[in-house]
């Protein structure tokens, strides 16, 4: 063991340093780009290709030191957040949907009203709507015998 490894092991860190096995070949050219520009890695031209890119970006990678529970504490606040959006989301969805249900069947009980009025004023024999006259004499519905007889 090192004095360096001694040192580490006599101390209380947040920050682990291991050394993580990624095998960042197995990464596309694309990302590899993009890793390469958000860490503004200059020894690689923008230009380069897969096998130019891996040896920059694996070695900027290796430097990296990761505190754990600060990483796993922002991932799992990360995710509560998500879900409270989420049933946020749902919820105002189901508001929505229950006032459209509402208004619906507003307007069904609506028209279920008009309907009863028209059978009420034409179930007695002899009694025309109030608005039939008007629109007979405009000539937009054709006047009609008040009593009917059915054809034998």
């Amino acid at each position: 063991m090192s004095s360096d490894d001694e040192a580490m092991e006599g101390r209380q860190t947040r920050s682990t340093r291991r050394v993580m096995r990624v095998d960042l070949s197995k990464m596309d050219t694309a990302s590899l780009h993009r890793y390469r520009k958000y860490y503004k890695l200059g020894d690689a031209p923008a230009t380069a290709t897969k096998e130019e890119l891996l040896p920059s970006v694996s070695r900027h990678f290796a430097q990296q030191v990761v505190d754990e529970e600060e990483t796993l504490l922002k991932f799992i606040l990360a995710v509560q957040k998500h879900n409270r959006q989420a049933k946020a989301q749902k919820q105002q969805v189901l508001a929505f949907q229950a006032q459209q249900a509402q208004q619906q069947a507003q307007a069904y009980q609506n028209h279920l009203h008009q309907v009863q009025l028209l059978q009420q004023q034409f179930r007695a024999p002899g009694t025309v709507p109030a608005h039939m006259p008007a629109l007979v004499a405009s000539g937009r519905v054709p006047a009609l015998p008040l009593a009917v007889k059915p054809r034998r």
